[in-house]
């Protein structure tokens, strides 16, 4: 009997101890598919359209003139009442509230850049994570539980 999701995600934690730390996707696709974690074939294809939707609504880019960006246009959240995907315009936001949308965009894409890259510095054995930390662990930890606190209830 094939498992549900919830199984598969425990199951990976077997995985990832017998063949970790270093994973391919295709290494988890075969192990879902080996545990029966796929749906039907006509399940699994109207997953695989819908994900391939959103990879090219992602792609649309919008050009700011003034600031000479370019971002994504198209940004998708879940509607919290129906818990269905929608996609925002960015192109279509009133003209004040997409120059400020867009100050902030640029402002946090420098630090997810810098996170990022701090992310692959340290996978690829480059430890530099004592040098963007200044907290002690306790209180490092604590500060992000607050951040992801905050992020969970303004969603």
């Amino acid at each position: 009997m094939p498992m549900g999701p919830a199984e598969i995600v425990a199951s990976l934690k077997e995985l990832c101890v017998d063949e970790g730390p270093r994973l391919s996707t295709d290494r988890i696709v075969r192990w879902i598919d080996r545990h029966g974690g796929y749906e039907s074939e006509r399940e699994l294809i109207a997953f695989a359209k819908k994900m391939k939707a959103r990879q090219l609504a992602r792609r649309l880019m919008y050009e700011d003139e003034e600031s000479g960006l370019r971002i994504r246009r198209l940004w998708s959240f879940r509607d919290r009442v129906t818990g269905k995907h929608y996609y925002a315009d960015v192109a279509q936001l009133p003209p004040e509230r997409r120059r400020k949308l867009i100050h902030q965009y640029a402002r946090f894409l420098e630090q997810l850049r810098s996170v990022r890259q701090a992310m692959s510095d340290y996978f690829a054995g480059q430890r530099f994570f004592d040098f963007y930390s200044g907290l002690p662990e306790d209180e490092a930890s604590t500060g992000m539980r607050r951040r992801a606190q905050s992020a969970a209830r303004r969603m």
